[in-house]
Order: C-alpha cells, then sequence, then structure tokens
C-alpha cells in the first residue's frame, strides 16, 4: 500500500465531513443518520475543514491519526449507557452513528499505522 491511500483517505474523511456538515445544517436526519446545527457545526464542519486544513501543510498523517482517535473516543462514548441519553440529546447521535464512528476510526488507525511516515519515528542522534 502506498503512503498516497493515506492522504487520500485524509481527504475522503474531510470531504465526506463537510459534505455532511452543511446538508446537516439544513435537516435533522442524512438518511439513517440522525443530526442537528451543533453535531452539523461542530463535529463535521468544524472536524473537516481542519481536516483540510492539515491536507494543504502536508499533515495528512497527524489529521488521521487525530481524526482516527477522535472518532473512537466519541464512538465508545455512544456505546456506554451513561453518555448515550446526553449524546443523543446534543449532538443528535444515536446508535447506529456510534458504530459508523467506531468503524471509520478503525479504518484511519489501521491505515495510520501501516502507512504513517516512518521518518517521524527515528530518534535524533545523541549530542
Amino acid at each position: 500500500m502506498s503512503p498516497k491511500l493515506l492522504a487520500w483517505w485524509c481527504w475522503a474523511v474531510s470531504g465526506f465531513l463537510v459534505l455532511g456538515g452543511a446538508i446537516g445544517l439544513f435537516t435533522e436526519d442524512i438518511g439513517p443518520l440522525p443530526t442537528n446545527r451543533i453535531h452539523a457545526i461542530a463535529l463535521n464542519l468544524g472536524v473537516g475543514l481542519v481536516g483540510f486544513g492539515f491536507a494543504r501543510f502536508g499533515a495528512e498523517a497527524l489529521f488521521v491519526l487525530i481524526s482516527g482517535l477522535g472518532m473512537i473516543v466519541l464512538a465508545m462514548l455512544g456505546f456506554l449507557p451513561a453518555t448515550q441519553t446526553w449524546l443523543y440529546t446534543t449532538l443528535h447521535m444515536n446508535r447506529l452513528e456510534s458504530v459508523f464512528e467506531l468503524v471509520a476510526g478503525i479504518i484511519s488507525l489501521t491505515l495510520w499505522v501501516t502507512l504513517r511516515p516512518r521518518a517521524s519515528l527515528e530518534q535524533p542522534p545523541p549530542v
């Protein structure tokens, strides 16, 4: 697999989030996924536009890592009984969206682990 796949995934996630956020500003349901304006602006448009910024400056790997971790954390909150009601009332997130977040987060982290730039992991030589 090529590191270009990591950059492609960054652009795809960012594009999907911006598109979903733009649609979510005007509707409460995007197919089977519910949304609201807070969700659309904070989780979709905000993160998607930040992702385009990371891609613009060549930091796709960092965005894929951060967004992947964020998606997994958000998904886990969606599965916890103590936070399910809050997520639904505040962000209009249901269990299906938590599954969607979890799968996308796992894909992001898997791509990051297998395709990240290796030079960033090397230790600098001792002084």
